[in-house]
């Protein structure tokens, strides 16, 4: 870092030389004014490449702090961190309720696009590890609504795990969902214009989406 910090600060007084020398020659400086520019990009050169030791220095009878400085810009982005978890945790809560609708026989459940929005913000600006709590409630809570969502369109999937705080694993939901019988109940009401395929088809989505948030329900222990 010693050596990057020197070699930029020996690129800027090279210029300030050059520039320097040519508004000399153009007659735009004085002497007196030539000498006073290298002197001051000569000091601020050796500030930059002595600016991991250096703690302050002085311009025009102001002390400049560069730890204090440094510190102040470290404090006001442990900050800014701190207010961008918060946001994310107040959001999180809101993924939780419903928009207000009635719904509708959709195997996805509506709250899920939001959700997978804001928690790739959340990786991708590093909180995971902040809100691991707050991760695995609003997940919990979605995977019911998603079971939910399913049961609509298999109706034994409701009459076993609506009742109760049971989450299936994928596998086992996957053979119970599409059980022909529970569908041909749900097709008997219904459903999807009472079509055996198109329920199929419609919960085939349904369980790819609780399929993701299970794995991330698992995974989030792991963190």
């Amino acid at each position: 870092m010693r050596i990057l910090l020197s070699i930029f600060a020996f690129f800027i007084f090279s210029l300030s030389v050059y520039f320097g020398h040519e508004l000399l020659e153009s007659n735009k400086l004085s002497g007196s004014e030539f000498v006073a520019l290298i002197i001051a990009f000569a000091v601020i050169s050796l500030v930059i490449s002595f600016s991991s030791e250096v703690q302050e220095f002085s311009i025009a009878g102001s002390i400049v702090k560069l730890k204090e400085v440094k510190k102040d810009a470290e404090n006001s982005i442990n900050e800014l961190k701190s207010a961008r978890t918060e946001t994310f945790r107040f959001l999180l809560s809101l993924t939780k309720k419903y928009s207000g609708g009635w719904g509708d026989s959709d195997t996805v459940d509506e709250r899920l696009p939001d959700f997978w929005f804001l928690y790739n913000q959340i990786v991708k600006f590093g909180c995971e590890e902040d809100l691991k709590k707050d991760i695995a409630d609003v997940v919990y809570i979605l995977l019911k609504g998603q079971l939910n969502s399913i049961s609509y369109s298999s109706d034994d999937i409701g009459e076993k795990y609506n009742s109760n705080n049971i989450l299936p694993t994928p596998d086992i939901l996957i053979v119970e969902a599409l059980e022909n019988t529970s569908v041909e109940k749900a097709a008997k009401r219904g459903v999807r214009d009472g079509s055996v395929e198109k329920i199929k088809a419609s919960l085939v989505v349904g369980l790819d989406e609780y399929k993701k948030l299970y794995v991330l329900h698992e995974g989030i222990k792991k963190i």
